[in-house]
């Protein structure tokens, strides 16, 4: 089962790929217009958009374009849909961003091939992004992310939160206990995480015992709550043959002079200060 975001402005029309599609087992998301589709491809991260490029106010390209400018919607497929059969049309529809293109009127099985092939290129691209053991993003994916966000929360001025945790003493988990059970760990630490984590935030691992929690319109009041949150929720866990285990934060936000560096550098530094000062705890750089 794939999810699927079908953005048309004719009800008919969307009501027709939706009976087509939903029989073979997807999941459809629908929206009337491009601003809505944006918002739904934002929230929902589907594996294929079916786009139509004939609409009111926002039409298809312009649609496709500001979802092409996020780093998610940049690994989805999207099929263009559109009466025009035009070759200029078909040029101008895979340069905006569409990988695939259907014209009016199709073949339901003609639909079902070419989002067959969409949801699997999809995902192919987005294991690349994603890491093996936890699910989470990986550090590849986290450069082109924080850099997404990064930008917008200096261009639309709103909060972004970004929060480094590492697990205490887990050296002593692979050494005592060995590395399976050390993965065992990892992957029940980043299934908590994603737990508490909102659809709209980003979890990464960074790599070993490392976490990164990206938190988009989030003050660095409520993502320490949030982390705080994380930290007990662990600390109160109990690892089978582990037992006790714990974390540290370090955690900031974006300032107006910031940099992507000078951002990491903080949290970095005031992931140190939790180790420092003994650990379970969090710090938070100002």
């Amino acid at each position: 089962m794939a999810n699927i975001l079908i953005i048309d402005d004719s009800s008919s029309n969307r009501e027709f790929i939706s009976s087509v599609l939903e029989f073979e087992g997807h999941k459809i998301l629908q929206a009337s217009n491009g601003i809505d589709g944006i918002e739904m491809a934002e929230i929902h991260d589907p594996d294929v958009i079916i786009l139509d490029i004939m609409m009111p106010d926002m039409d298809g390209y312009e649609t496709c374009r500001i979802i092409r400018s996020h780093p998610l919607a940049a690994l989805t497929y999207i099929i263009f849909l559109s009466a025009k059969g035009e070759i200029t049309d078909r040029v101008t529809g895979l340069d905006t961003g569409a990988d695939a293109y259907l014209s009016k009127p199709f073949a339901p099985e003609e639909l079902k091939a070419v989002v067959r092939t969409g949801v699997r290129t999809t995902r192919e691209c987005r294991n690349a992004m994603k890491d093996g053991l936890t699910g989470l993003w990986n550090r590849r994916a986290f450069d082109s992310m924080l850099n997404h966000e990064f930008e917008s929360a200096i261009r639309y001025d709103y909060p972004v939160s970004l929060a480094i945790m590492d697990i205490d003493h887990f050296k002593s988990v692979n050494d005592n206990f060995g590395h399976d059970e050390g993965d065992l760990v990892l992957a029940i630490i980043a299934a908590m995480l994603n737990k508490i984590a909102r659809p709209s935030d980003l979890t990464f691992r960074w790599g070993g015992e490392e976490f990164v929690w990206l938190l988009p319109h989030t003050s660095l009041e409520n993502a320490t709550i949030a982390a705080e949150r994380l930290r007990s929720t662990i600390e109160s866990h109990h690892f089978e043959d582990v037992g006790s285990l714990t974390v540290s934060f370090g955690i900031t936000d974006v300032k107006k002079d910031d940099t992507t560096e000078t951002l990491w550098k903080r949290a970095d530094e005031a992931l140190y200060r939790a180790k420092d000062n003994g650990r379970n705890r969090i710090e938070v750089a100002q």
